[in-house]
Order: structure tokens, then C-alpha cells, then sequence
């Protein structure tokens, strides 16, 4: 199962950058309700400190005798110990505190809407949840005034206030929401552009010739990828040499096997001239035959060997016609010697960007099958045209081939069953191969009316 390393980089990136935010985000909560509980803290000691001062003024004024002009205050301040005075809360849009005052462990006094508290016990800053106000939980501040003998609680509800906070910070998160999506793509092209020279290298080692064990180049690869490189061009270097010594071996082994085989057709053919028994004659002959079929298959595997490799052969502008005269001409002997008639249609000079000499190979060993198969005294066509591209259809008169044999002839040393003809089976494998090095096609089939033996090379 192949992975995308473009894909696993954006998404860990992603994941980190996320996970940053997310952490950005926590730590930003908890020091915004830290913040949050100090500024309610603070509200609170100001709100203390406003009903601290308001109650001296009372208390002076009652004790100066001057009249009170707080309506709730009319009401009689004795009645506060049986029943606690509501005063009216002004109407606020922002958080609304609450504020109840005792007097000899006595609640006297709560502002409109607030809770009750419990009763003070010592000063300072607590959390409580008072009875009947559901699950909310509180803030409070106690504070003794010891002149008026008067507690007073001042408290806001925490859930109002988490409320707003989450308000202020959702209003400063959000753009980065905002800039998310673009925080992803950016990711992407990013890694996209970081992981460009790797991409060029893979496309420079896609774009090379099977055959081509030159080193690669190591221009612009990135640091990571250099020992990568240098692994491939040393195993390259190892291929060169093994396909190097393949190559000359190869041809050793053919010209080594080629002078003994000729000096055996040479002895072959002086004890032919001097053998009187008829019955040796034939013996003969057929070690002849043997050895030049074993001449003709070392000389294949040579060209076989030559042409193989993918290394890419020199192109120039030729004209096929004028090289398919002089292999013509090479052959042609061939032709004579069965008795074959050779009809070569006419046309102008077809050019085509090839390879002189593997070209010449692949129409000597065309022309050899078709002389070497066809029925004696029979007729050769060849004919070739360049008006939609180069085609080259050479056809003879030979027995009939089923269908899987015509799909198995191009197969390296397949030789049609029943075959009498000297042969290796790998005439038409070569030619296959040439005429794919040219980018041509190598199609093999009966003549238009069934009979016979044609094949095609479409350039």
C-alpha cells in the first residue's frame, strides 16, 4: 500500500498547528478566567466599598438626627430586624451584584433580585452556591465595618460573568477561525513547493531510458535525499559494469564458437569432395546443415545481444528505400538459389528517422524468413509506401499458419512445428525488437485473402 508524503506532511503539520491552537486556546481560557476572577474580585471590593460608604452617611445622619430620604429607609429601621428591607437595584445591561447586610447575626437588608447568603462568619473572598438559585455559583466578598457593627456580603454570579468572558474571547478567536482554511492551503502549497525537488527527481530518474546508467544528477536534491542518490548511482555503476561485461562476452563467446564452426564446415566440405560413398555424402550433408544452422544461431544471438540493450541508438534521416535496395541486393541471391521471384512495387523515396544499421538487420532478417519459407518458384512482394507514414508489407506464398501461430511468432527461438527450414526461432524476435526502438510496429498475418505469409512494419 503506497502513502503520499505530501499528504502525511500537510496533515501532520496540520495536526501540529491545530494542536497549537487548541493549546493557544486552553491556556488562553484559563488565564482569561484567572483575569476574569480578578477583575470580579476587584468589582466587587469597589462595590463594598461604595456600600460601606453609603452606610457611614446613614448611620451618621441617623445619629445626627437629620432626616433620611431613602424610601426603604421610611420604613423604619426596627422593623428591618423582624423582616429585611429590599432595596430597589438600579437596572444594569452589565453583570448585577448581590448585596445582603446583617446586623447582630441578623439579615436586614438585600438588594432586589439577590440571593440570600449564609451568615458571615470572617471577612475576605469566598465561592457559595445559595439555597433555591438553582446551580449557579457565586462570588463573594464579607466585609465587617466595625463603626456601624454592620456585615455586608457583596457576590456575582460566576456563570454571567464566564458568559461574557467567553463572549470577549470567542470574539478574539475568531479570526483565526477565519484564517484556517488559508492556514491550510498554505500548508499545502507549502509542502507541495518544499517537496518540488523531489518531485523533478523522480520526474529526471521517470524520463531516463531503461538503457541510459548514466549517474543522476544530483543538482538541487535536497540533503535528505542525497545518500538515496548516491545508493542508485553506485547501483547504476554496478549495472553499467555487469552489462558491460555481459555485452563482451557475449561477442567473445559468438567469434569464439563462430572459427571453430567455420573450420568444421571447411573440413565438412573437403571430405565432401573426396567421399565416393554415397551413403557418407548424405551423412554429410546433414552435419553441413547442422553447422551452419549453428553458425546462423550464433550469429543471431550476436545480434540479438547487439540490439537488446535499451541504450539508446543515434537517429538520423534515412531513406528506407534506398536501404531496403541495397538489402535487396545483399539477399537477393537467396532468392535465386530457390528459384523465387522478388516483386518490388515502385514508389519515391521514403524517409524515416532511424538507425542505418539496426535498420538493416531488421529488413536482412525480414527478407530472409520470406526467401527462406516461401514455396520454390513462387513470388516475394515487397512494397513499400510514405504517403501516411512509412509501411513496409513483404508477403510470400508459404503454408497456411493457424492463429496461435501467428501470435507466438515474434517469440524468441519459437519455430513453427514441422519447420524443415534451417532457422533459431529468432529472426522475427529481432526484428520486434529493432522496429520498437524505432517506434514502429510489427504486425504478422496471412495476405488479404488468407493465404500465405505477410509482414507488416508500420513506421
Amino acid at each position: 500500500m503506497s502513502h503520499s508524503l505530501k499528504r502525511r506532511l500537510v496533515w501532520i503539520l496540520l495536526g501540529l498547528t491545530l494542536g497549537s491552537w487548541v493549546a493557544s486556546a486552553v491556556l488562553t481560557f484559563v488565564f482569561a478566567s484567572r483575569v476574569m476572577l480578578d477583575q470580579v474580585d476587584r468589582q466587587l471590593e469597589q462595590y463594598s466599598d461604595l456600600v460601606n460608604y453609603i452606610t457611614q452617611v446613614f448611620a451618621r445622619q441617623v445619629d445626627e438626627g437629620l432626616p433620611v430620604y431613602e424610601p426603604w429607609f421610611r420604613a423604619g429601621f426596627a422593623e428591618a430586624h423582624q423582616q429585611p428591607m429590599v432595596i430597589d437595584a438600579t437596572p444594569e445591561e452589565s453583570l448585577s451584584p448581590a448585596l445582603n447586610i446583617w446586623m447582630d447575626q441578623k439579615l436586614i437588608a438585600v438588594l432586589a433580585d439577590s440571593p440570600h447568603f449564609d451568615k458571615p462568619t470572617e471577612e475576605g473572598f469566598s465561592f457559595a452556591q445559595p439555597e433555591g438559585n438553582g446551580e449557579g455559583e457565586w462570588r463573594i466578598l464579607t466585609r465587617y465595618d466595625e463603626p456601624t457593627g454592620l456585615w455586608m456580603r457583596v457576590g456575582i454570579e460566576l456563570a454571567g460573568a464566564r458568559w461574557a468572558m467567553l463572549g470577549i474571547l470567542g470574539r478574539a478567536l475568531l479570526p483565526l477561525l477565519i484564517v484556517l482554511p488559508l492556514t491550510v492551503l498554505l500548508l499545502y502549497f507549502g509542502v507541495a513547493r518544499g517537496l518540488l525537488p523531489l518531485k523533478n527527481l523522480a520526474g529526471q530518474i521517470a524520463r531516463r531510458n531503461p538503457g541510459l546508467l548514466d549517474p543522476v544528477s544530483t543538482r538541487g536534491v535536497p540533503e535528505e535525499v542525497q545518500g538515496v542518490v548516491a545508493s542508485l548511482n553506485a547501483l547504476l555503476e554496478h549495472l553499467a559494469r555487469a552489462l558491460e561485461g555481459e555485452q563482451r562476452f557475449t561477442a567473445n563467446a559468438a567469434h569464439e564458437l563462430l572459427t571453430p564452426l567455420a573450420a568444421i564446415k571447411t573440413e565438412v566440405q573437403v571430405c565432401q569432395r573426396q567421399m565416393q560413398d554415397a551413403s557418407g555424402r548424405v551423412m554429410l550433408d546433414r552435419i553441413a546443415q547442422r553447422v551452419d544452422r549453428a553458425g546462423h544461431t550464433v550469429e543471431q544471438l550476436l545480434t540479438l545481444a547487439r540490439v537488446d540493450p535499451d541504450t539508446p541508438l543515434p537517429m538520423t534521416w534515412l531513406d528506407l528505400r534506398a536501404l531496403l535496395g541495397e538489402t535487396l541486393a545483399e539477399t537477393g541471391h537467396l532468392a535465386a538459389a530457390r528459384g523465387l521471384a522478388v516483386d518490388l512495387a515502385e514508389g519515391t523515396a521514403v524517409q524515416v528517422t532511424g538507425n542505418a544499421g539496426s535498420l538493416a538487420i531488421l529488413l536482412r532478417n525480414l527478407l530472409v524468413n520470406a526467401f527462406r519459407y516461401a514455396r520454390e518458384g513462387s513470388t516475394v512482394q515487397v512494397a513499400l509506401q510514405g504517403e501516411a507514414g512509412a509501411l513496409l508489407t513483404i508477403c510470400n506464398d508459404c503454408d497456411p499458419l493457424s492463429a496461435e501461430e501467428f501470435a507466438r511468432i515474434s517469440e524468441r527461438f519459437y519455430r513453427v512445428p514441422g519447420s524443415i527450414c534451417p532457422g533459431a526461432g529468432l529472426g522475427l524476435s529481432i526484428v520486434k525488437r529493432i522496429a520498437e526502438q524505432h517506434g514502429a510496429t510489427f504486425i504478422a498475418g496471412p495476405r488479404q485473402d488468407g493465404s500465405g505469409f505477410c509482414a507488416r512494419l508500420q513506421f
